[in-house]
């Protein structure tokens, strides 16, 4: 009984410790997702800025429109690699999010007098750790993540970059560079939009 009680004292402190880990984790990847965002944003900010700067110096010139083509995709490249970072961060959040759950679930089937008394769901499927967060599937719910935020504004990069290429570049007129560029913005966030759901659904 001695040897049966101190093992049960011993796997309860291994799940305790383990319960800590992956919470820790939790905080190290919402960290790490919001770094990368605000690099991004920081990017863009700045980019912007300097656009605005050269299109005063040089009156939207010919400087202009090469100093746009140069920057612009450097900027989409920046949000290319955050948004498939903050995915993957995401991704990861939900595997310890699972876990977390799981031992939750341990807890309550030492002692189910406890269960009423916890706040977060004891069960470790997806759906179950969604619920618990207050979501619910929808398709707007991507745009409010962290990675949504991200492709969006990498899909108007995108756009804002084809509209001067084709009005500078090909001569092709502002209105065909509106249309090519709020085309390129919505094929953008599809694609990326795919991308997230693809991922999540191999996960």
């Amino acid at each position: 009984m001695a040897d049966d009680s101190n093992g049960a004292k011993q796997i309860l402190q291994c799940m305790t410790t383990e319960h800590f880990v992956l919470q820790t984790a939790r905080a190290a990847t919402i960290q790490g997702a919001n770094q990368r965002a605000n690099l991004f944003l920081t990017s863009v900010s700045s980019g912007t800025i300097a656009l605005a700067f050269v299109a005063q110096v040089t009156q939207m010139g010919t400087p202009f429109v090469l100093f746009s083509l140069i920057l612009l995709p450097c900027l989409f490249f920046i949000g290319l690699v955050t948004f498939v970072r903050t995915v993957q961060v995401a991704i990861e959040d939900m595997v310890y999010a699972r876990g977390m759950a799981r031992i939750r679930h341990y807890y309550a089937e030492l002692a189910p007098a406890m269960r009423k008394y916890l706040i977060h769901s004891t069960h470790d499927d997806r759906s179950a750790v969604l619920v618990d967060k207050g979501l619910r599937p929808s398709p707007w719910q991507f745009f409010v993540t962290t990675a949504g935020m991200v492709s969006t504004i990498d899909g108007a990069i995108a756009g804002v970059f084809t509209g001067i290429a084709v009005t500078s570049l090909i001569h092709a007129g502002v209105a065909p560079g509106v249309v090519s560029g709020v085309s390129i913005f919505a094929l953008s966030v599809l694609l990326l939009r795919r991308y997230h759901v693809r991922a999540w659904a191999a996960a």
